[in-house]
């Protein structure tokens, strides 16, 4: 019960962070520099060779 007192001014404050954050992020949306087709690859065959390592850790374990 004590809790909400503190939850309340970080629900202000993320809530501030998000309003204040959100136009600089439209405008890195619409501005920011497009990836190549060999970029995705790139990225997308990294992002599953960690997937692949953190899923040879949990079974190691």
């Amino acid at each position: 019960m004590n809790d909400i007192w503190f939850q309340i001014p970080i629900a202000i404050f993320l809530g501030f962070m998000i309003i204040r954050m959100w136009p600089v992020a439209k405008h890195w949306v619409k501005n920011g520099p497009k990836g190549s087709s060999s970029e995705w690859l790139n990225v997308s065959m990294l992002l599953a060779a960690v997937v692949l390592f953190v899923t040879f850790l949990i079974v190691a374990v």
